[in-house]
């Protein structure tokens, strides 16, 4: 097994030397261009995928397809360079995508009329726009990829789009289409979407009593239950559900207790004080703000793996790494693409 980490390994810090950091987002801010932005992009490692999307769409829609391009390409490199224990943790890294894209299928059938018009050219021209926009917002770098995810999108309804879902025999499917069951009953797309993140704990607990994981890793998965409870009170705040159905077992620093003493606080109440490592998190002034800092969290956290050289750890900061790139290209491509002023661009980058 150490061998198998030491391969995957050497390869990923191969990958670490070609990220693009925050110096490249800012100077293609200073270019105020969207036109230079993409310029500047052909001359980095997503030169093939922009030359790939150039051949179907152009502006923005081409820049995501290459961003989706490029992040799902390095994924699947990474699961053809590991095998056995480190192929099944990598994989288990890798499904975040899919929870993340799991709640967009969901966000984007929510969002859609129940009654469109009457003429099916009107019906097919919705279906397209949603695609377009699930594309932009989407990384099918875990499990799903783009065809999956387009069947989705193009299913009657989410009940159906869930049945692609179980048809692919995804992990997460059976929880998926139990919760989609009652949202269709109640509409509720906040308790659909926490059911997602449920599903992914409890899908990861189960990989981690089955597989033999590094202490460090598993205190890692540890910190992103308790980033996930984190988001989850907030979201809670304000609403009359029971928050205490809602917690996830196995973090350290959110307790139950804890939990419901978040949630149960007024919309934009400040944080109590949180242990290491989400200490911090108290000083931030807004929602926006601990969101950004839950993220910070996780990635300094998932630093400190990178130190064994056969582990997991260094895909797993990698992979933080990677998902950071993919949000401020976009973010930038968007600011550029639409004239937003830069003072406003660079601020949001803080919070990318």
């Amino acid at each position: 097994m150490a061998s198998n980490y030491g391969y995957l390994n050497a390869r990923v810090r191969g990958l670490r030397v070609k990220l693009l950091d925050e110096g490249f987002a800012q100077g293609a801010i200073d270019t105020g261009s969207f036109d230079a932005f993409v310029t500047a992009l052909a001359q980095t490692t997503y030169a093939p995928d922009l030359e790939e999307a150039r051949a179907r769409s152009d502006g923005l829609p081409m820049v995501d397809a290459a961003i989706a391009s490029n992040v799902t390409r390095t994924t699947r490199a990474l699961l053809d360079f590991a095998e056995g224990t480190p192929r099944t943790l990598l994989g288990v890294l890798l499904m975040r995508f899919d929870v993340a894209n799991l709640k967009t299928v969901a966000r984007t059938f929510h969002a859609r009329r129940s009654e469109v018009a009457d003429e099916a050219d009107e019906d097919a021209r919705s279906v397209d726009e949603d695609a377009r926009s699930v594309a932009a917002a989407t990384l099918p770098a875990g499990e799903l990829d783009a065809i999956v995810l387009r069947r989705m999108i193009g299913a009657a309804d989410l009940p159906n789009a869930a049945q692609v879902l179980l048809l692919k025999g995804h992990p997460l499917a059976p929880d998926f289409r139990r919760a989609v069951q009652e949202y269709t009953a109640s509409g509720d797309l906040l308790e659909l979407e926490i059911a997602i993140d449920l599903a992914y704990h409890r899908v990861v607990r189960e990989t981690v009593e089955r597989e033999s994981v590094p202490a460090a890793f598993e205190r890692y998965l540890e910190v992103e239950v308790d980033a996930t409870n984190l988001r989850t009170a907030l979201k809670l705040r304000g609403l009359s559900l029971e928050p205490a159905r809602f917690f996830i077992e196995g973090g350290r620093v959110v307790t139950r207790p804890l939990f419901v003493e978040i949630a149960s606080a007024a919309p934009g109440a400040a944080l109590p004080p949180l242990r290491r490592p989400f200490d911090t998190l108290a000083e931030a002034a807004n929602t926006v703000g601990i969101e950004a800092g839950v993220r910070s969290v996780l990635e300094r956290f998932a630093r400190t793996l990178t130190k064994d050289p056969l582990d997991i750890g260094l895909v797993t900061h990698y992979l933080h790494a990677k998902e950071r790139e993919a949000a401020l290209l976009r973010l930038v491509a968007r600011g550029t693409y639409y004239g937003v002023p830069a003072d406003r661009l660079r601020r949001e980058i803080g919070h990318a």
